[in-house]
């Protein structure tokens, strides 16, 4: 009887890949549609090739553990090794070269021999070697000594994502041919796999992929561009990218005892966010406002008019509480229990894609080192639970504005207190300031908002001071959900931050 080993594969290189293209001189449209390529490639890239690998050795769908867009887990017999490690060296290289040099794959076997942490322990222990050692591994040592690519081989690889994007909505399989083990195709290729946007349908089809495609579209159904986008945004004309990513997952998986148990958190998370975004993306406030990126295993990334983010943010985070709350009795350890997100907006409405997803990267890493299961936005890293407070200043701000004929202007002069009171470092911690001097500061925030006749104007006037400094005037603090919500109000009136 064969031995049973595991084969676990990892790509590393994904934030460099997908933010290649922010600095070179094209149009607005063409990074949009390279990005949009790329997301959807790289989605897609470790669910096909495991499958690729399964059936070219004429092995069963059942031996595939776990995939989403950076790994893959495979059981596999003793002797089928050789031959998958062939087929990786192949692959890794066809990456390498269509990246340019920016994905690297890298993969360990280990014999299934002993409890499944032991058995992960050193699948994790030879994939760290491998990334310590870039040229241990017999797939890097011909890319070492291989001539630099030419200009139009880098040319058509870029190409080849803005071609990829074209077919992205009205594709129903997904190809890979051995010819070309990195290029993935559209209704095409040696071997396919049909697309589902639903996990219930992969009971009928157990070979199908999940995948999502949720796009904001024109009345003619043609992908909308960036400043297309951000004309749909209520108030000022922007767009933005929100990006989450669940806190210390990778330190909840290895808190599994059992493959088994492995397995079924990595595909109850791929589930929740395959199936709540594509879910949220059909309601009326998102369905022609924003547009999904990338779904990873644990993380995602959305494009859209600024304002329809940060509710779909508020909304995701609500159902991830309640998918935590109902399957938290089966998780081990603490670890995986909060998400953190990030919304960057683009300064300008032609600003690359690419750039603004780098800068959502960045704040996000910014915000999970610092306070994970936070929100990082308009330059604030605020807790979850603080944003009503935020939205509430937000909405009584709008309402001085609208119904009570209040000029814009007076959110900026409230926003200026706001400057001189904030220290960057406390700003950034989403810590409460302490005021000096709070009579004076009082004095200013009631002099800008002054009081008038009307109880229905000066109950939202009170509302609106409290939110911004709290009941008590003598313990007078500046709260940084207040700053969130001005520069929400500002936004929301049409100016700009």
């Amino acid at each position: 009887m064969s031995l049973q080993v595991f084969l676990q594969a990892q790509l590393f290189g994904s934030e460099q890949f997908l933010g290649v293209h922010s600095t070179q001189n094209e149009s607005s449209d063409s990074h949009s549609a390279d990005l949009v390529g790329r997301c959807a490639w790289l989605t897609l890239l470790c669910e096909v090739l495991p499958r690729a690998l399964l059936s070219k050795l004429k092995l069963s769908r059942m031996l595939l553990g776990s995939s989403s867009a950076e790994q893959f887990l495979l059981v596999l017999a003793e002797e089928e090794i050789p031959r998958a490690n062939e087929f990786l060296i192949t692959a890794a290289a066809a990456l390498s070269q269509l990246s340019n040099d920016t994905l690297r794959l890298v993969w360990a076997s280990t014999e299934n021999l002993g409890a499944w942490p032991v058995a992960r322990k050193r699948l994790d222990d030879a994939l760290q070697a491998r990334v310590a050692a870039p040229l241990s591994h017999s797939a890097d040592i011909p890319q070492a000594f291989a001539p630099f690519e030419s200009l139009s081989e880098t040319a058509a690889a870029a190409s080849y994502f803005v071609q990829f994007s074209a077919g992205l909505a009205a594709a129903k399989r997904v190809g890979w041919s051995a010819a070309s083990p990195a290029h993935l195709s559209w209704d095409a290729g040696d071997y396919s796999w049909p697309l589902t946007d639903r996990s219930s349908d992969q009971a009928t089809e157990d070979d199908s992929i999940l995948f999502p495609r949720r796009g904001a579209t024109d009345d003619a159904g043609n992908p909308l561009s960036l400043s297309e986008l951000a004309a749909r945004a209520d108030g000022a004309h922007r767009w933005g990218i929100l990006r989450g990513d669940v806190d210390h997952f990778d330190a909840h998986l290895r808190r599994s005892n059992t493959i088994e148990e492995h397995i079924h958190l990595s595909v109850l998370f791929k589930e929740f966010f395959a199936g709540e975004l594509a879910l949220l993306c059909t309601l009326p406030d998102f369905w022609r406002k924003v547009t999904i990126l990338y779904r990873g295993g644990d993380d995602f990334a959305v494009a859209g008019s600024w304002d329809a983010l940060v509710l779909l943010a508020r909304e995701l985070q609500r159902l991830f509480e309640k998918f935590i709350e109902q399957n938290a009795q089966s998780f081990p350890g603490l670890e995986a229990r909060t998400i953190s997100m990030s919304l960057s907006i683009a300064p300008e409405s032609m600003t690359p894609l690419a750039s603004v997803f780098l800068d959502a990267g960045a704040e996000l890493r910014t915000s999970k080192s610092t306070e994970p299961g936070s929100f990082h936005l308009f330059g604030r890293t605020l807790e979850w639970k603080r944003l009503a407070d935020a939205e509430e200043l937000k909405a009584g701000l709008i309402r001085l504005v609208k119904d009570f004929k209040f000029p814009p202007g007076y959110i900026n002069d409230l926003a200026s207190v706001y400057r001189e009171a904030f220290s960057a470092r406390a700003s950034r911690r989403g810590k409460a300031v302490r005021v000096d001097k709070p009579w004076r500061t009082y004095v200013r925030l009631t002099t800008i908002i002054p009081q008038a006749r009307g109880k229905e104007l000066n109950n939202v006037r009170n509302a609106v001071i409290t939110n911004l400094v709290g009941k008590r005037t003598a313990g007078l603090k500046l709260r940084p959900s207040a700053r969130v919500g001005l520069e929400w109000a500002r936004l929301a009136a049409g100016s700009t931050i």
